[in-house]
């Protein structure tokens, strides 16, 4: 017998707008952001307004819903307790659990309709799951979760059942399974899902490559979006240095260049002793997770082995993910193009420029594949695959690519379905930028089934189809 009906949605990124210790020139408030907070709330309230075949909802956001990660702010002396360290002082709080629940506090002011909204559906006798993802990994931490469910406390009276957190998965047998699908993509993916602190320095969070170029590169950077840069030519990148200038330019190498260096530190620590022991501490988790959820330890395990790991496991891979390679190849188009228009053109010089080439190119092809794809969508679809064959259900549910879609398995059994996002960047007049789905999932249970549809959700009509995942018996 069903007990309640699901919503999905994922990637909402509360706090993303949020960088103004980086940027002091950033806008307190973009209209991305406003619009994302009046489209959710509506949603909230539609769907509260609406319960169907007499069940509550079930609301699961699928990773990221508060972008720790991504915001750059300050902190009062007061809140604070943990010493600030030189990166922090320069790029804002860091992942402390002080410095988190100060960024926390932050987000639940500035998207305090969100927060009420989100109270007012609890009231309404429905739950909340929250699964954590990369930019929302400091979830982690167990204050931040009981500060969470404190801030919504403010605005209704909570049962202790109606938020949940989940720091892996959530599974209904034969139903859904949904994650965030960051652990299929070697940007983001951690090495220690359930204890994911950085060796070193076991009071913060770990952290990616991803999560590194996010706060040392994009955030700092005007006018540099996280996305576009699979598509992205050597040309582009050289457009987007003229747009900066001299010094800008000159500010951005500076940020790459510290970035790597961080990045080449994070490399050395998974091979560091410190490593023993947050791994005998993620498994001592995993363990217990098992006995929590019912299930086999050796499932878990398997679960686990379909992820991908970090790219900062590898130094080689450290620097092309990077792009060393089109920084490289810029400069060396730009002193190319000079060399020409001064050289004096000979047979001689015609056959080093083939010759150049001929080496080049094979190398230039070995390193884009040392990268591999940036867009994890086909990853999160191969490994959707897999994940139904250890844990069956009808939905296998993702979201972290920002880019919705509705896939049917070969045989028929199971729909995975990629949730897309809510969150979009303020993106320059040039530059479209990645725009939010707003696509959410419902599964509810008709006649005794489950059917699944996924919508969109627009200001005008509510929730209009998207693409519809067959009905599941």
């Amino acid at each position: 017998m069903a007990r309640h009906n699901l919503l999905v949605l994922s990637d909402v990124h509360l706090g993303s707008d949020l960088v103004q210790h980086a940027r002091p020139d950033a806008p307190a408030r973009g209209a991305a952001s406003r619009r994302r907070d009046r489209e959710l709330v509506a949603l909230l309230d539609w769907y509260r307004m609406r319960p169907r075949g007499g069940l509550p909802w079930r609301l699961v956001i699928a990773g990221d819903l508060v972008d720790f990660t991504g915001m750059s702010v300050s902190g009062a002396p007061d809140e604070i307790m943990t010493e600030p360290n030189a990166e922090e002082l320069r790029h804002g709080l860091g992942s402390s659990v002080d410095h988190t629940l100060a960024k926390l506090r932050r987000v639940a002011e500035h998207h305090r309709r969100v927060f009420a909204a989100l109270a007012r559906f609890l009231d309404a006798g429905n739950t909340l799951v929250v699964v954590r993802g990369n930019h929302d990994v400091d979830l982690h931490w167990e204050p931040v979760k009981d500060a969470f469910r404190a801030i919504l406390a403010q605005y209704t009276s909570l049962s202790s059942s109606s938020v949940e957190f989940s720091d892996w998965f959530y599974y209904e047998e034969g139903l859904v399974y949904i994650e965030h699908g960051h652990q299929y993509d070697d940007y983001c993916s951690y090495d220690y899902l359930l204890h994911p602190v950085r060796p070193s320095d076991p009071q913060r969070s770990d952290r990616s490559l991803s999560d590194v170029l996010l706060r040392y590169v994009v955030r700092p950077t005007r006018g540099m979006l996280e996305s576009g840069h699979e598509a992205a030519s050597a040309l582009d990148y050289l457009r987007f240095a003229a747009r900066l200038g001299t010094r800008g330019l000159l500010a951005l190498g500076r940020r790459f260049v510290s970035a790597t260096a961080v990045l080449v530190a994070l490399w050395r620590e998974h091979f560091g002793d410190a490593t023993r022991w947050v791994r005998h501490e993620h498994e001592r988790r995993m363990a217990l997770l098992a006995e929590a959820l019912q299930i086999s330890l050796i499932r878990l395990q398997a679960l686990a082995s379909l992820q991908r790991p970090p790219i900062t496991r590898s130094l080689v891979r450290i620097f092309a993910g990077v792009m060393l390679d089109r920084v490289a190849a810029a400069v060396v188009a730009s002193l190319a193009v000079i060399w020409l228009i001064v050289a004096r053109w000979t047979p001689a010089l015609g056959l080093q420029l083939a010759a150049a080439a001929a080496l080049g190119i094979p190398l230039a092809w070995l390193w884009r594949r040392e990268r591999g794809a940036i867009d994890a969508s086909s990853s999160l679809r191969e490994q959707a695959a897999r994940v139904t064959a250890l844990f069956p259900a009808a939905f296998v549910v993702m979201g972290h690519t920002h880019l919705p879609e509705v896939v049917e398995s070969a045989d028929g059994t199971a729909t995975y379905v990629n949730v897309g996002a809510w969150a979009e960047e303020e993106a320059p007049d040039d530059s479209p930028g990645c725009p939010a789905s707003r696509t959410h999932l419902v599964v509810e249970h008709v006649e005794g089934r489950p059917r699944g549809l996924l919508f969109r959700w627009t200001e005008q009509q509510g929730p209009e189809s998207f693409v519809h995942a067959r009905d599941r018996t």
